[in-house]
């Protein structure tokens, strides 16, 4: 009996959920989630999509590359010294 009480109350709330038409957040399409070509231009270096932004990310890459690498050259350093004759 609760099981079923708290069944009907989940399809209560998402009946509710699923009659809001709040225009703050939902856009002239009827979604949530914009468009991927939503937002202006960036006109500034650290605006999204800017070039401060892009040049960020590169960085990241490159570091965390730059690591990946130190840690795969010293594995194999340790498993060659490892498996050589003594």
């Amino acid at each position: 009996m609760m099981l079923a009480n708290t069944a009907l109350d989940f399809g209560a709330i998402i009946g509710a959920l699923a009659q809001v038409t709040d225009p703050d957040y939902i856009n002239e399409a009827g979604r949530i989630i914009g468009t991927p070509a939503a937002g202006p231009k960036p006109e500034h270096p650290g605006d999204r999509g800017g070039y401060a932004q892009l040049l960020t990310l590169l960085m990241l890459a490159l570091g965390v590359s730059f690591i990946g690498w130190r840690v795969w050259r010293e594995a194999r350093r340790n498993q060659a010294a490892r498996s050589a004759p003594r």
